[in-house]
């Protein structure tokens, strides 16, 4: 398996990845993402501008992630312990159902790890939906701490917001 970034030529098969994420989650009560969320056009922005990475098994995408600098405005309600401002942040982590439980989704966040870290960033951020074990689980062994919660629309439960820090600022 390998990680790379996502090119335009794979949007559609990451948004299928997406959709089959969906009906997973909707099948164990989880109802994380729908059709608000995440949408072609947020994929196809996080592909344009680079943040989208892939992980990949010949030629198959098995898991996404993306990468960036972006906080929501829902986030400056907590209490993040990392004031710096060299911030990078973690959404829309997903592994193919089929794929799951097979270390795909750990290694995608070890990317994300190492690549804060080649890139100078003293902290990472992410927010995880409160009704999706697995997550919490994978963030949770990753030694994110839960620094607050927070609501977004369309959602019944709340998300916990995380924070891992990288080195001292």
């Amino acid at each position: 398996m390998r990680i790379v970034s996502a090119t335009e030529n794979e949007l559609d098969e990451i948004m299928g990845l997406i959709r089959d994420c969906i009906r997973d989650m909707e099948s164990r009560g989880i109802h994380q993402w729908g059709d608000f969320y995440p949408t072609r056009e947020i994929i196809d922005e996080d592909i344009k501008n680079g943040s989208m990475h892939l992980a990949k098994e010949n030629d198959e995408v098995l898991g996404i992630i993306t990468i960036n600098q972006e906080q929501p405005p829902e986030w400056t309600s907590v209490s993040w312990s990392n004031k710096a401002d060299r911030i990078v942040t973690v959404h829309r982590l997903a592994v193919k159902p089929s794929r799951q439980k097979q270390g795909i989704g750990r290694k995608l966040l070890d990317h994300a790890e190492n690549y804060a870290i080649r890139n100078g960033y003293t902290a990472i951020r992410l927010d995880a939906y409160s009704g999706n074990l697995r997550a919490l689980r994978l963030y949770e062994k990753h030694r994110y701490i839960r620094v607050g919660q927070i609501r977004f629309p369309e959602r019944p439960l709340v998300f916990y917001c995380y924070e891992k820090i990288l080195r001292d600022q």
